[in-house]
């Protein structure tokens, strides 16, 4: 029957209507999507914004060289002398495990690996400099800057202790702090401020690291340096001192420079590690100690490579949430709860315990870079020198108007005062959703071989998971 393929006239009407109905909701959607994306990507620029708290994490001041050299002396001159050690330490306490911490490699020992009297001064600058930033924007007439809006956490080193005993005094330009005294806490610390803490969070995090330094890229560039780092090492032996080649420290290199060469071939005279020449390098270069063999040109070659080295292996993700995940959650989760302790005080009058305004983290350029890495901020020109510092913004987005509706929370990072861009959204922003950013932390990351497409390592729930032997 020719009727029965025949759509009625009515049909057509409803198939009609039908189709415009979808397109007009799909206009929507289109339209709902496009303004969420825009909202995650920067604050309406109608709307109020106001800084809710700061979280600065900075480098220690300058220091004498980790590795023992021979001028004892000369490296015992360049540190602050006891009183003005006991003069910073006033109005402060430190808070250590019962337990104590373990000694890390790069800890020093005697004069070596000590603030000197320059870090201090430098640590002072950057309090002074971290004052005029945040008066006004952070802390009002309301809420002055005072010891109790104040948290610190150090690594448990004496050159990061005494760095921010030194920024304090900055900070209140000198004043004597009030008691009860400020605490610098230092529980644990050594075990995630820094991305190769001795023991490594996990054994498999060597296993990791060994797994990454065998990239073929990263082994051509090893042979490529190869000859300098024979240069250096045999320019710098007048200058070890006893016990220099027993120090080990840094990501990839506490075991293949001083054990094995790049090639897995036992050598009878064997280079320094990179991280031993670009630190012996930077302390001599900068009091004019250069060995005459050695040039300008040949320490910034050292650094260049060694800040290479170190970017290439934790911007890695798997690597990066391994050795900086513990860190990097933690300041997440402080601002979550900064913004629910605000929350709970506009709801409601009654007493409670404030929530600090500003956190600072004592630690070593070795953080800073895991951080930029695990957070996927963009890289700085240069290595991160003496007294940088790392400061994350809490930042509140009010609607415009006398309601204070709060729209969002948002996170605005920069190094030394220069805006770093988020890389992990789709388009570079000068400021992360506080929501997205935690999102971003907890995001799984897998490596698999290259050969036979099988997982090797997994990070996921907090955990990095070694998946197959190798």
């Amino acid at each position: 029957d020719g009727r029965a393929c025949r759509v009625p006239t009515h049909h057509k009407l409803i198939t009609s209507i039908m189709a415009k109905t979808s397109l007009l909701l799909l206009s929507v959607c289109l339209l709902v999507a496009s303004s969420s994306a825009s909202s995650f990507s920067k604050p309406n620029p109608t709307s109020k914004l106001r800084l809710q708290q700061v979280l600065v994490v900075h480098r220690h001041g300058d220091r004498s060289p980790i590795t023992p050299l021979k001028d004892e002396d000369f490296w015992q001159s360049q540190l602050p002398q006891p009183h003005v050690l006991e003069g910073i330490a006033k109005g402060t306490a430190l808070v250590r495990p019962p337990e104590g911490n373990p000694i890390h490699g790069a800890h020093g020992r005697g004069p070596f690996g000590q603030l000197t009297m320059m870090g201090v001064l430098q640590m002072a600058s950057l309090g002074e400099r971290l004052r005029e930033e945040l008066q006004d924007t952070l802390f009002t007439d309301e809420k002055p800057l005072h010891p109790s809006r104040i948290r610190i956490m150090s690594t448990d080193f004496p050159r990061t202790i005494q760095s921010v005993q030194a920024l304090l005094t900055g900070l209140f330009e000198g004043a004597q702090l009030d008691a009860p005294a400020i605490e610098i806490d230092v529980r644990r610390t050594n075990s995630y401020l820094i991305p190769d803490p001795q023991p490594r969070q996990t054994p498999t995090q060597l296993v990791l690291e060994s797994h990454l330094a065998k990239r073929p890229h990263l082994v051509e560039k090893e042979k490529e340096l190869n000859e300098l780092a024979h240069k250096v090492t045999d320019a710098l032996q007048d200058h070890l001192g006893e016990g220099a080649m027993g120090v080990s420290f840094g990501i990839g290199e506490e075991k293949s420079q001083d054990d094995d060469d790049i090639d897995g071939k036992k050598m009878k005279k064997k280079p320094l590690a990179w991280a031993k020449l670009a630190e012996i390098l930077t302390c001599l270069h900068s009091r004019d100690l250069l060995p005459p063999t050695l040039s300008k040109e040949d320490v910034e070659v050292v650094n260049k490579h060694v800040a290479w080295r170190w970017f290439e292996n934790l911007s890695h993700p798997v690597l990066a949430k391994s050795a900086m995940w513990k860190f990097a959650n933690k300041m997440v989760e402080d601002m979550e709860h900064k913004v629910e302790c605000a929350k709970r005080e506009d709801e409601s009058r009654e007493e409670h315990i404030e929530e600090p305004l500003l956190c600072i983290y004592s630690a070593h350029d070795s953080t800073l870079i895991g951080l930029l890495c695990v957070l996927q901020l963009e890289q700085p020109e240069s290595w991160p020198e003496y007294g940088s510092y790392l400061k994350a913004e809490l930042i509140q987005e009010e609607k415009d108007g006398d309601s204070k509706e709060v729209l969002q929370h948002w996170v605005r990072f920069s190094l030394n005062g220069q805006v770093l861009r988020s890389t992990w959204t789709s388009e570079p922003a000068d400021m992360v959703p506080l929501s997205k950013l935690s999102e971003m932390i907890h995001s799984e990351h897998d490596i698999y071989c290259e050969h036979t497409g099988s997982k090797l390592f997994t990070w996921k729930n907090g955990a990095l998971v070694h998946t197959k032997s190798q």
